[in-house]
This record gives C-alpha cells, structure tokens and sequence, in this order.
C-alpha cells in the first residue's frame, strides 16, 4: 500500500534569490483549469513550441504511459501582489519498501527532457520544490537531475526532433492522394482508421499496447478540440495506404504517429 499522499502546497523559505515561493505538489486529477491556464502561459512566455509540454499532453501521459511509477506535478508559484507560475516539475516519486521515499524529474517515453521553468530561476524552482517535499509528513528526497526514459512496451517511439526526412515538403507519392483531417467531428474516426492502418502494417500495433492506443485516443481528442490536430491519410486506388497524426500548429507543429506501408509519404 502506498504511504505517499498529495496535499496543498504551502509556503517555503525564501531562496537565494530573495524570492519566496509556494508548491502545489498535484496529481493528474489535481490540475485544475485555472493551474492550466497558467501552465499555458508560461509555455507561451518562454516560447516553448513543442505540443508536447502542453498539459493535455503530458497530464494524458502520467495517466497512461507512467510505467508503474507514481507521477505528480509541482507548480512553483512566485509569490507577490499576485502569485505568478514560474514553472512545472513533472516528478516520480518511488517509495521502496525499505528505504526513504525520493522524487526526480520526469518526462513520458519517447520524449527527451525538457525546461518548463522561466529563464533564470531554475536552481531557485528546484531548490523550493526539495523543502517542499522535505516538509512533507513523510519526507521526501529530491534528486533534481532527471534520469534517462526507459521505453514500457514493446514499441520504440522515436523523438520527432531526431527525424531527418529525406524527401522535400508536401511530397505526395504518384497516384496517392492525401486527406488533411482537422475537423474535431471527424477526427474520431480519422484516429481509428489510422489505428486499423497501422494493425494491418506495423510489426508492433499501437492497438496491441492498450495504454498507448489510449494515450493516441485521448491526446488526439483534446488536441482536436484546441483545433490544434490534423491527420493525415493518403489513400492510393481507393485503398488506405499511409498516416500521420500531427500534433500543433504554425512553425510548432510536429508529426507525432506514423502508419502504413510507407508511412513517410503522408
């Protein structure tokens, strides 16, 4: 049975740069609307464009891609006339059977770590997360250094980031043709048919892992939502042969999940 229990954040001491700071240490149900609202604007402030550091994202992956391991976030909320979200921690915290609780970074599969903290005030952010979690009725220790991803399951995703393509942009195969789905009604059905493709072509199906398939279900419905999703599905003779989901938008706009035969054409 576990022992850790999330609470309200408090007041800590002042850190070395003077400021004084509050910790709302959350879980994925925890995060409310105006706590994303801020997330989002700090995102914005700091001109983050991966959608991946996007609450709908990342709370969805401490839902269904945490491994096992116990996943909360600490929002580290400079005080003042009004207190101001400067940054978010996404932190495991393991509770070994015989030895102290302790939390680290974390970030889901697939995905390399990532600043979600304002210029300048990261040591001081990471200094008052660790008294926040050495306050708690059951201490918790604090490594601040975030540990290599070990992928769950059988799939390996591979970081956008770390894609190099090889054909121009737009490329269209002859004879196929591509559908750019955005349309939150039609998404629904444009994910399944994209889950079918890759069932019939991949070696390792998304649908056979059932927490990813979930995590590709739910990020693509939120995202539609925002209006910040397309899929992509080219069709040749009549026949589904390739996908690609897209995360974004504008110049932050990722291709997230590919499917097919030959998955790079969509």
């Amino acid at each position: 049975m576990r022992r850790f229990t999330l609470i309200q954040g408090g007041y800590g001491p002042q850190t070395t740069d003077g400021a004084a700071w509050r910790i709302d240490l959350k879980g994925v149900q925890g995060v409310d609307a105006e706590m994303v609202a801020a997330w989002r604007a700090l995102i914005a402030r700091n001109a983050v464009l991966d959608p991946r550091t996007d609450p709908d994202y990342l709370l969805t992956a401490a839902r269904h891609l945490a491994g096992g391991e116990q996943i909360a976030f600490a929002l580290a909320w400079e005080l003042g006339a009004v207190p101001e979200l400067r940054g978010v921690v996404p932190l495991a915290i393991a509770e070994p059977l015989f030895r102290a609780s302790r939390a680290r970074p974390w970030w889901p599969p697939g995905l390399a770590a990532r600043s979600l903290v304002d210029p300048g005030r990261g040591t001081a952010i990471h200094a008052a997360v660790a008294a926040h979690l050495r306050a708690l009725p059951r201490p918790v220790a604090y490594d601040p250094t975030p540990r290599a991803n070990t992928l769950s399951g059988r799939r390996r995703v591979i970081p956008a980031e770390s894609v190099v393509g090889i054909r121009p942009e737009g490329y269209v195969p002859p004879s196929a043709t591509v559908e750019m789905i955005r349309d939150p009604e039609r998404v629904r059905d444009a994910v399944e048919a994209f889950l079918a493709l890759d069932a019939r072509t991949a070696r390792q199906p998304i649908i056979a892992e059932p927490q990813e398939a979930a995590m590709v279900r739910v990020v693509t419905r939120l995202f539609a939502r925002r209006q910040e999703l397309a899929v992509a599905l080219a069709s040749r003779a009549g026949n589904l042969v390739a996908g690609t989901i897209h995360l974004g938008q504008g110049s932050g706009a990722i291709a997230w999940r590919h499917a097919g035969l030959d998955a790079s054409l969509a």
